[in-house]
Formats: C-alpha cells, structure tokens, sequence
C-alpha cells in the first residue's frame, strides 16, 4: 500500500525516553518530545494527530517495549499509518532492528514515518540521500548506545567495588538509608524474623519446618512485607491471597552473606548491551566488601549456620528437626555415609541403628552396624574428654614463653601449600611435555585435546587451591594464640551433658565408624588443636583416648 500526497496521515506521535541510553532529561524529555511533534503537525498539511504511545523507562537497544507493541496492533487495526518521533534514536538504537522496521516492516504495512531532527520523512519518496544516510545515522545511535551501556556497566562496577548499593530494591531485612541512598540500614521489624529464622536453623529446624511455622504465624512473606510498606518491587515470583512462606525463601536467607554486613554484588551480567537476559556470575567471582552496613547476624553465626546446611540431610517422619547423628557418621572402610533405620521391637520400643550405605545397597563393604543411642553417648564421651583439655587452656598459653611467636595452624597450612606448589609444577611439566609430543607428531589431535583439558582442570584447581590457602596462611601469621575464637566453642561448651544439633556442627567434622564398639570422631581444627597439645605438652596418649572411642555394648 502507497499513500498519495492527497492522503490524510492518521499520525501517532511515538515518544521514548531511557536514561540506561544515555537520554538527557532537557532535550529528549517526554515533554520536549511532544511539543516538537506538536509543533510540527500544526506546520504540515496532511497529517492527523490521532494518539500519543510512550515508552518512559525502555531501553532503545530493544523493540520489545509495551506502548510501540500496542503502536504496532493499531497499525494493524487500520487506526494508525503514520509515525512521528522526534529522531531517529526515539524509535530505536539496534542498527539491525531499526534498518528492518524502516526498510521492510514500514513499507509493507503502508506507514509513513516521520523522523523530525533527521529530516527524514518516508512520504518523500525523491530524497535518495536520505536513503543513503539514514542507514549510517542508525548505525551511529546503534554505536552510542553500545559505548554508554559500557560507560553505565563500568561506573556500577566501580561502585559495586566500593561497597555502595547499587540495587534498585534491598535484602529483606535492610532498608536504604535516607540520607544516602547507596547504603544500607537495619529495618529491625524485618530483621528480627531474619534473626530468628537463623536461631532457628541453629536449634535444628529444616528449611520446611521454618517456612511452615512462620506460615502459621502469618508472618509476612518478603515480598507481602515489602508490598505492605509500599514499595513498588516486582519479581517473578507471585503468591495467591494467602501467601506462605517457602523454604526456598528460607534457604537463600541463611545463604545471603549480605546479613554479615558484608555487600555482595555481581550476581549476574547482562548477556550484551542489545539483549536484556542475564547469565549467572561464577561465585568466586562475586563482588564483596565486607563491613558496608551493620550486621544482623554475626559471622560466627552464619558460618555456623552454612556448615549446618552443609551436613543437612532430611528430617525423620513427623520430626520438625534432624537427627542429632545425620550427616556426620560414615563408614571408616569405604567412606560413604552412614544411613538411620529403624525397627519396632513386639514390646513396642523402636530400636534405631545407622548401617553402611554402600553395605546396605549390596554393593559391598561390610556391614557397620551401630547403635544410635551408644553412639551419641560415645560421641558425647569424647566431646567431653577433648573439652577438658581446655579446662586450664588459657593458664597454660599464658604461661608459655614463646606464646607470641607460636601459630597454630600455620605448620599444617605450610605443609599444604607445599604439597600443592609440587603438584602445580609437576602439572605444569606434564603440559608441557604434552605440547612437545603434539608438534612431534607423537599423540593425535584427539589425545592432546583430551589430555591438555585433563590437566588444565587440574592446574586450575591446585592454583585456586593454593590462593586459598595462602589467604589462610596470612590469616594465620596475623593472628595471635591468645585470641583465636575457635577456642571459645570448645570453652562454651566445658560444662556439656547432652549433644544438640548446634554443639555437633560447632566441635565436629565427621566421625568414622569402624564397628559396632569403635568410632573415631573428627573434631573441628583437629590439626590446629594438635599443634596446640604438642606445644602445651599433651601426651599422644592423652590425644588418643579422647579420639578413638569404645562403645559400650547393652
């Protein structure tokens, strides 16, 4: 369809306006958008303002926008066959969608379209420059969106690395400061459940028996509270009139390091400036700093709370908490975890034992089978036996004269790293070594490939390993024996007469099970702590009366 020079334009007057483009609020303002295209209709003959669509917000990089779609079904409906905006940049940035809607979607709909500072109107079908010099101004717009999303990303990630908040809505629990709206404050109603829910895990609680209670305390849920103090959030979870909380929302709360008061940014990246998805960022890639906000929970507490996450396995039936033994017994022959079963014995008392998975599936091993009631009163037994090795801790490193030069731990992490710098450059050999069979036509293509990837996994493991270990290292080297914290667990606990759930995770590892009268229970910085016996002068008897534990049978 071909309009004639007789033929009244239906115009709609299209305005768009997105600061992530690089807009300036005086010139490309909603308002001076419109009075331009005002002006201009009541200057040419011809032409019918019939609607105003705005796109206030939307990026020009991407068509997918509400108010250009409904344009576009006008236009289908017959209602609209002339567009005006105020250059080109209104309609888009894209030099591939732009070219496409003004050379081919336009035409064949029969749309005029009108470009007012480009002086491009496609009802004058003799200016051939235009034909020549739209193409170049689209690929001009094109590039400047381009050079200002790098721009944006580059001064958010400058931001995000000094600690400021660059989110456009905060962490259940925070609220943004009024006088500074990167940084964050305490919202003490929400953090108070924040708390809890923390306590709660704590004390043994699931992720479902958490989300469950607070249901039925018709606690708001984040989003139901954040909606209730009027801020206009959106995502794309949305609950029905009855909203509950999920353990889904439990568990990203007792993940989120932000309630340390440390920032965590940079979850994710856009894919590219024209496409609005976004890919998941590597964890180690993240961006933190520590100390931005105050802290709900203490990183104590929180790193408590990941090691319980860690050894989580599920509730028994009809039980709101763990079994105190779940996730810590495995089998001390073949390493695979211990599994609780249960039988009812004719006088009605239910007999509970833990026996070797692999055992237990039929596929090897020999059985382990122990009783749980032995077994968490021979775990209780060497808990009490390691803590009273501490009874007289702090006398004893008082009175020793090397005190300050003594760290424990770093002996142990030395010899870590070692090991690690060997097999780096032993890695490192065999990779070159690879490279030289390849030019010497020794191995094929598809062997060098798969052994170059081989070893480049390794290389990047044990070189990520060792950095980790290195940042130990200077910890360590920092710190003084006098005031490491991991000895208050083992002192908080000195008067211990039963075993919960949050004493298990604070002072033990795993504890291997050897058979039904012997375990071994692995506390937590067992080399640290022997460096410490060794200097204070504790017996190896003394050490190993407290790890290797008899169970006394019924």
């Amino acid at each position: 369809m071909f309009l004639s020079k007789s033929h009244l334009s239906k115009a709609a007057a299209y305005l768009r306006l997105s600061r992530e483009d690089g807009d300036k609020l005086e010139s490309d303002s909603i308002g001076g958008q419109r009075e331009l295209i005002a002006d201009y209709v009541r200057t040419h003959d011809g032409i019918k303002l019939e609607g105003e669509y705005i796109d206030d917000g939307y990026s020009g990089t991407s068509f997918d926008r509400p108010s250009f779609k409904r344009l576009m079904q006008d236009i289908d409906d017959k209602k609209i066959d002339c567009i005006i905006v105020k250059d080109l940049s209104r309609l888009g940035r894209n030099y591939i969608e732009t070219g496409r809607y003004l050379e081919k979607i336009f035409p064949l709909l029969g749309v005029r379209f009108i470009a007012i500072n480009d002086n491009y109107d496609s009802f004058d079908q003799n200016n051939g420059a235009d034909n020549i010099v739209i193409p170049f101004k689209n690929l001009i717009n094109d590039a400047y969106s381009r050079d200002i999303s790098m721009k944006v990303r580059s001064q958010l990630e400058v931001k995000m690395k000094k600690g400021d908040c660059v989110h456009s809505f905060t962490t259940y629990g925070y609220k943004k400061d009024p006088r500074n709206k990167n940084k964050l404050i305490v919202d003490e109603e929400a953090a108070r459940i924040v708390r809890r829910i923390f306590q709660m895990k704590i004390d043994g609680y699931s992720p479902f028996t958490i989300s469950k209670k607070l249901s039925e305390e018709n606690i708001p849920t984040p989003l139901e509270y954040k909606l209730k103090n009027g801020e206009n959030f959106f995502c794309g979870f949305r609950s029905g009139k009855d909203p509950v909380w999920q353990p889904v929302a439990i568990y990203r709360i007792l993940q989120d390091e932000v309630y340390t008061g440390t920032m965590v940014q940079g979850k994710t990246k856009r894919i590219n400036y024209k496409v609005e998805q976004h890919l998941k960022v590597d964890k180690k890639d993240w961006i933190r700093v520590p100390g931005t906000h105050e802290a709900i929970v203490s990183k104590q507490i929180f790193d408590l709370v990941q090691e319980m996450l860690r050894k989580d396995t599920r509730c028994g039936n009809y039980k709101d908490t763990l079994y105190l033994l779940s996730g810590f017994l495995r089998c001390a022959d073949c390493g695979a975890p211990m599994i609780r079963r249960s039988v009812r014995k004719a006088n009605g008392k239910v007999y509970a034992y833990y026996d070797c998975q692999t055992n237990k599936n039929g596929n090897g091993c020999k059985s382990h089978m122990i009783n749980e009631a032995k077994a968490i009163e021979a775990v209780l037994a060497a808990v009490q036996g390691q803590i009273s090795l501490f009874a007289n801790v702090d006398e004893l490193i008082a009175k020793a004269p090397d005190r300050e030069s003594f760290k424990p731990g770093l002996k142990s992490v030395t010899e870590q790293i070692d090991a690690l710098g060997d097999e780096i450059l032993r890695y490192s050999d065999l990779t070159a070594q690879l490279e030289r069979d390849r030019k010497s036509e020794l191995i094929g293509t598809e062997e060098y490939e798969l052994l170059n990837a081989k070893f480049t996994r390794r290389l990047t493991s044990a070189k990520a390993s060792l950095r980790n270990l290195e940042k130990k290292r200077s910890s360590i080297q920092e710190s003084d024996v006098a005031n490491i914290t991991w000895l208050d667990s083992f002192k908080e606990y000195r008067n211990i007469q039963m075993l919960d759930r949050r004493a298990m995770v604070t002072l033990i590892e795993w504890i291997d099970v050897y058979d039904k009268n012997h375990i071994e229970v692995r506390f937590c910085h067992d080399d640290e702590i022997k460096e410490i016996m060794d200097w204070l002068g504790i017996t190896p008897e003394d050490k190993d009366n407290i790890n290797d534990c008899e169970v006394i049978s019924a």
